[in-house]
């Protein structure tokens, strides 16, 4: 199956890929989160091949470049704004473990110097 082919096959599919989300478990998810990575990867890559390459370029209306960049803009931050929150979100927690250690830790030891 070609990129194109599976890219079309996703978009075909994607309500009911988004309805089997539910029913999987963690390997599942983990195996298609990096089956989606890698299908972005390769569609931003095809994007990159465009715009280096002169000849593409040389000939595609300004229009279309001005399109999609006004698309990539638009997915691109939307995607970085959620990679933002979800960083943050994340280092929160850990952060929240940390503490919730060291003070659990703190307590033996004081704990144990009374006895």
């Amino acid at each position: 199956m070609s990129f194109y082919q599976y890219v079309d096959f996703l978009l075909r599919e994607r309500k009911n890929l988004e309805e089997k989300l539910g029913s999987m478990n963690k390997a599942e998810m983990i195996r298609f989160g990096r089956q989606l990575i890698a299908t972005y990867e390769q569609s931003l890559k095809g994007f990159d091949d465009w715009f280096t390459n002169f000849y593409i370029m040389e000939k595609m209306d300004p229009k279309m470049i001005r399109d999609m960049l006004s698309n990539l803009i638009r997915i691109g931050f939307q995607l970085l704004q959620y990679d933002r929150d979800v960083t943050k979100t994340w280092y929160d927690l850990e952060e929240r473990e940390k503490r919730q250690e060291a003070e659990a830790e703190m307590k033996k030891k004081s704990a144990s110097s009374i006895v």
